[in-house]
């Protein structure tokens, strides 16, 4: 008979409980999961109907790849997770590049949103946030250390309207928090401050003020725009023309800010200005220098930057 196992696990001085779910065939109710960071509730609030028990199996917190907690029904006989939910990631992102970095944390797509008060997004089906800086040391992975929450069910088909938005960010920031606490890497500021925003919509960009920025014109290829609203703590703007795609990046998040000072100066595609008296990082993913010099000339109109 399977039974939960718990598997301690030394990261930094700091001990950690994992538990690992039971294979098939046990009646054993699973209390806790992902690392200990998640209740029953949790897990069922990812699930589009409840199943009759919840089971998850943890990778390793102490390896230097990416750790993956999967929830589901419990670990058949191969020792695959029957009727998966979703998974629970922790790894670490080498890229101080906003838009890059934001890729390995919450997927790559134009429609991603941030999350407010945290440096995290939310996608389509995927959201991400980044833990406290003192958590990297922690864990070992390289980079900046983020939780990652995937569904794996078609809930994206199921909860429209920002609902599978919300739920995911619940559910990340309870895991994010709970093993801050558990790393001793916990910070008050770490936390959501709003409901999660509903995810980008496509629009034409409108003549002479593409991304929402006066004075900024793009060329006519480009059909379909994705830009965040609100001030520029976590901000972003996609363009498409086709396949093909630009993105500028502008951000006042302290630790990104950090982890930019922390690599390489600035250069063509990016730089940190003062805006409205905040200091500021802003990058441009285009070749095109033209386009990128427009950008940052109509930003610097907008947010008063210098």
């Amino acid at each position: 008979m399977a039974v939960t196992v718990a598997v301690l696990v030394a990261a930094a001085g700091v001990t950690v409980a994992v538990l690992r779910g039971g294979g098939s065939g046990s009646d054993a109710e699973q209390k806790s999961f992902c690392w200990g960071t998640l209740k029953r509730g949790d897990v069922a609030a990812l699930g589009t109907r409840l199943l009759p028990r919840y089971a998850s199996d943890e990778g390793d917190l102490k390896g230097s790849t990416l750790a993956t907690c999967q929830v589901g029904a419990g670990l058949d006989a191969h020792g695959v997770m029957k009727q998966l939910q979703f998974s629970l990631s922790v790894g670490g992102s080498p890229s101080n590049d906003v838009w890059h970095l934001a890729d390995d944390v919450a997927g790559v797509s134009p429609f991603r949103a941030p999350l407010a008060g945290v440096p995290g997004w939310v996608n389509r089906s995927v959201a991400g946030v980044l833990l406290p800086a003192s958590c990297s040391a922690r864990l070992h992975f390289g980079g900046a250390a983020y939780v990652r929450v995937q569904t794996l069910a078609d809930q994206d088909r199921t909860w429209r309207d920002g609902t599978l938005q919300r739920r995911m960010a619940d559910v990340l920031m309870t895991a994010a928090t709970g093993l801050t606490r558990q790393l001793g890497c916990s910070s008050t500021s770490f936390k959501t401050t709003a409901a999660a925003p509903r995810l980008l919509e496509g629009h034409a960009p409108a003549s002479g003020e593409a991304c929402g920025l006066p004075g900024f014109g793009v060329p006519a290829k480009y059909t379909e725009q994705y830009a965040t609203h609100g001030d520029f703590r976590l901000w972003s703007c996609a363009l498409r023309a086709g396949s093909e795609e630009v993105h500028f990046t502008v951000t006042q998040d302290p630790y990104l800010l950090w982890l930019k000072g922390s690599g390489s100066g600035s250069d063509r595609w990016s730089a940190t200005l003062n805006c409205d008296g905040k200091k500021t990082l802003v990058q441009t993913g285009s070749e095109d220098d033209a386009l990128a010099r427009g950008f940052r000339a109509a930003l610097a109109r907008k947010a008063n930057c210098s």
